[in-house]
């Protein structure tokens, strides 16, 4: 990675930090004030509804209270001596009735109602009139009538003026219906409508209708009074305005929120920013060494290869070099002998240039099968496998290769590094086999789906050291004879460079190496 390139990583990740952190700030902060609204709707209505059922039980304390008043002053009346001389004592009659409308602002009418006739004295425009029949029609209709009998054929009425009583009750936190039983709207104070059906849906209007002294909805409650049912409203202006407060209180909230979350996240994502660089640089140096290493590693694999390669040469050209060496005893003798002429000479030249050119070639398959690739390409893993029998053949002349290649599978990358795989678990297979003096050696190579094995039958691999085999500087070898990196570099070479697996198992004859190919 270039400079310049590191840098912008390094601004890339403080911009991170710092709106990783801002971010975080901010979602504290909404979820606090989602909270907060949620708690204060829930306790404006959880307010709404132990004040209502408060208001409630004072209207009804209230209106039982009204209704006592009304009974006993028509009890009284009932029980007063003038009643009896109501025909010949009229005038008598009409400053009692009077009498007890002044005292009592809500009676609204006081009547003496017998078979014959009716006296009755009524309020009207904070007057007083008195009479035999109602020429004053009695327009309020929130009136609560309460008869008492003095005999079968009398009796004492007293109607009470609901008006004002409704229009006392506080409305701070909710809104007043009264309808009657059709639900017709009496009284309200807060909508002009003629029926409850105008307010409200069908539905809920009759559900309005039908229940008494319970919740309807969260926001609105009923109770049966007399024949008078109550209906109370949470106060929506009351309600939007304490939520408009909410929302400005949030909205506050949210731009301080953010304005400190942007200061916070600036200085308090330095420390991060300083403990990612400090550990950047530890896992740089880490990477570095760990690169050195494995440069180290593979160029003692090469090296090692480089020996394993001169001993193969050494194994192929061991024979061409005892056919050489006969040639020229073969020549000098005829020489002593005088036997050398042109056929003769002509004769020993082909056989010689045969084996000088086999060495010759051998070189040559060595020396391009171990040539660095400077690029990827595609190849056969069946071609690099009979490549590296070639090479290996010297080693091979005692053991029996078992192929078994089912398809033909084409990989993508550096020839070289994955023919040197092959080539050390070759020798590992062959050297187990030699070291073991295994009497019928076996060698199976198979090709099949995306996976190739090699497997021999020299016993397999002891359980204690199976997991260890592919670790650096691990061999089972005398230290002369292996530097116990080759399985190592063949792992680093499949799993890193191929994306592949190298695994290794036991059979029943012996190890199996196997690579596991990535199915692109």
């Amino acid at each position: 990675m270039s400079e310049g390139q590191d840098i912008k990583l390094k601004d890339s990740y403080r911009t991170n930090i710092t709106l990783t952190f801002i971010f975080f700030s901010l979602f504290i902060i909404i979820t606090i004030v989602s909270i907060v609204m949620f708690y204060w709707t829930k306790l404006s209505t959880e307010n709404f509804h132990n004040r209502v059922l408060f208001e409630s039980k004072n209207i009804i304390s209230e209106f039982n209270q009204k209704k006592e008043i009304a009974q006993n002053s028509a009890e009284g009346i009932k029980n007063g001596s003038f009643i009896k001389s109501f025909n010949t004592n009229e005038k008598f009659l009409d400053v009692i009735f009077k009498t007890f409308l002044f005292s009592n602002k809500d009676f609204l009418k006081i009547s003496y109602i017998n078979n014959k006739d009716e006296f009755f004295c009524e309020k009207y425009n904070s007057k007083i009139f008195c009479n035999h029949k109602r020429f004053f029609p009695t327009k309020d209709e929130l009136v609560l009538s309460v008869i008492n009998k003095i005999d079968e054929n009398s009796s004492i009425k007293i109607d009470t003026s609901l008006k004002y009583f409704f229009q006392s009750i506080p409305t701070d936190i909710f809104k007043l219906l009264v309808l009657d039983e059709k639900g017709q709207v009496l009284y309200s104070n807060f909508v002009k409508a003629k029926s409850i059906y105008d307010i409200f849906t069908h539905n809920l209007s009759d559900k309005i209708l039908k229940n008494n002294q319970q919740f309807v909805t969260n926001d609105i409650y009923v109770i049966n009074l007399n024949r008078y049912k109550l209906v109370f409203i949470q106060n929506k202006k009351l309600l939007m305005k304490q939520k408009e407060i909410a929302r400005n209180l949030a909205i506050s909230m949210f731009i301080i929120a953010l304005i400190l979350s942007i200061v916070f996240g600036y200085f308090f994502s330095k420390p991060l920013y300083h403990f990612y660089d400090e550990l950047d640089k530890r896992v740089k140096e880490e990477i570095e060494k760990n690169r050195e290493k494995e440069q180290m590693l593979m160029h003692q694999s090469k090296l090692a290869a480089l020996g394993e390669m001169l001993g193969n040469i050494a194994h192929q050209w061991r024979h061409p070099i005892t056919r050489l060496s006969l040639l020229i005893q073969n020549f000098e003798m005829a020489y002593k002998m005088k036997k050398l002429d042109d056929k003769f000479i002509d004769k020993f030249k082909t056989k010689a240039f045969e084996q000088i050119n086999y060495m010759s070639n051998t070189i040559d398959d060595f020396t391009s099968f171990f040539k660095k690739d400077k690029q990827t390409q595609d190849f056969f893993v069946r071609e690099v496998i009979e490549d590296a029998l070639k090479l290996l053949e010297g080693r091979l002349k005692s053991i029996e290769i078992i192929k078994e290649y089912e398809n033909k599978i084409a990989v993508n990358g550096y020839k070289t590094e994955f023919s040197q795989v092959i080539l050390n678990i070759l020798n590992n297979a062959i050297d187990a086999l030699n070291e073991r003096e295994i009497k019928d050696k076996k060698i199976w190579i198979r090709i099949k789906d995306n996976c190739i094995e090699i497997e021999d039958n020299a016993g397999g691999i002891s359980e204690d050291i199976k997991e260890k085999i592919f670790e650096p500087y691990f061999t089972t070898k005398f230290q002369s004879q292996g530097t116990g990196i080759g399985l190592y570099m063949s792992k680093i070479i499949i799993t890193k460079h191929f994306n592949s697996k190298l695994e290794v198992e036991n059979s029943e004859f012996g190890a199996v190496f196997k690579i596991i190919l990535n199915k692109k």
